[in-house]
């Protein structure tokens, strides 16, 4: 299947922080046997509202062919890691791989 992750860590982290918390995610998911089909690193951005304490979250997107089962398990250990701040995964029928306005990453090649 495939699925759609967006998920937001505490701006109170490093960046190298999260950028291993998010590495370790796509991690788990390649060793499950599960594809990543594109990922984005969106920043560090302000939040809408204050989330545990927080005012700033680092965003990142994942677009993965996986079981639901390792969907599940991710959201277990979410739920147990404080610098997770919100996190949703939807099924998608499609997987557009044109960077979105938010990615960060097409900003640093140039």
């Amino acid at each position: 299947m495939l699925y759609e992750s967006v998920f937001i860590l505490s701006g109170q982290i490093s960046p190298n922080s999260a950028k291993k918390k998010f590495d370790s995610f796509t991690e788990k998911i390649n060793n499950s046997g599960g594809k990543i089909l594109k990922t984005e690193s969106w920043g560090l951005r302000t939040l809408a509202y204050k989330i545990k304490k927080n005012s700033k979250g680092y965003y990142y997107l994942i677009n993965s062919e996986c079981d639901t089962k390792i969907l599940n398990e991710f959201n277990s250990l979410v739920k147990q890691d404080d610098d997770f701040l919100r996190f949703f995964n939807l099924k998608i029928k499609s997987v557009d791989k044109n960077p979105s306005q938010l990615d960060e990453s097409k900003v640093e090649n140039k």
